[in-house]
């Protein structure tokens, strides 16, 4: 079992196989490890890049957005959501001063996503802003909430379902959807499903498990 009392050490990734892993180079006695009976380890992955000010830019942006939109002070509503973020992702206390860029990236997300769940009128459009646009289609699609209007959405089927067939009984799970309102539905399928894309720079998600519930269809 780890050591509690062990401080912390510096290792080295030495080689990394994408997909697969990487190996780690960690500097320390082994007569240390046999005397102690040292069995297993645990690793700890931190970003050693600081925020960015683009992601400082659009964190405060969207805080403001939604200090407009409730009435409260800036920052009681920044405090507000950082503790909700910490208890979410069980994660130590940060500032959005110099924060490493993983909690700046997963803390726009979340603010984001509380933007999609509530209905805040934001200046900037909310596809916008977010760094993970994959994420930001998933969030939209569990609140039926439309990816560019923010209205309510019907689902869009990307991958065609076909002359036919009966949408309440063929299985979904797997084909890529967007969550879209109405004007945006039918202006996808005018367009086309790539021209429609490259023109809002947003991405289909598949259908999981969690999204087939929701949208009530057959998974």
């Amino acid at each position: 079992m780890t050591d509690p009392y062990m401080e912390p050490i510096p290792c080295e990734i030495i080689r990394c196989d994408h997909g697969k892993g990487f190996t780690v180079y960690v500097p320390f006695e082994k007569t240390y490890l046999l005397n102690k009976r040292i069995t297993h380890c645990e690793m700890l992955l931190t970003d050693g890049r600081r925020i960015s000010p683009e992601q400082r830019k659009r964190i405060h942006a969207l805080l403001r957005d939604i200090a407009a939109w409730s009435g409260m002070d800036p920052e009681q509503v920044k405090a507000l959501l950082k503790y909700d973020f910490i208890a979410y992702e069980n994660c130590e206390y940060f500032s959005t001063s110099n924060c490493d860029m993983t909690t700046a990236r997963l803390f726009l997300q979340f603010i984001i996503e509380f933007c999609i769940k509530y209905g805040v009128p934001c200046r900037r459009p909310l596809y916008d802003v977010a760094e993970d646009i994959t994420a930001y289609v998933y969030a939209c699609l569990v609140h039926k909430k439309c990816c560019l209007t923010g209205r309510k959405a019907e689902l869009h089927h990307v991958d065609a379902v076909g002359t036919g067939r009966d949408r309440r009984e063929i299985v979904h799970k797997g084909m890529r959807v967007l969550p879209l309102s109405r004007e945006k539905h039918m202006e996808a399928h005018t367009l086309g499903r790539d021209t429609f894309c490259d023109k809002y720079h947003i991405v289909p998600v598949s259908l999981d498990e969690e999204l087939c519930k929701i949208w009530k269809l057959k998974g």
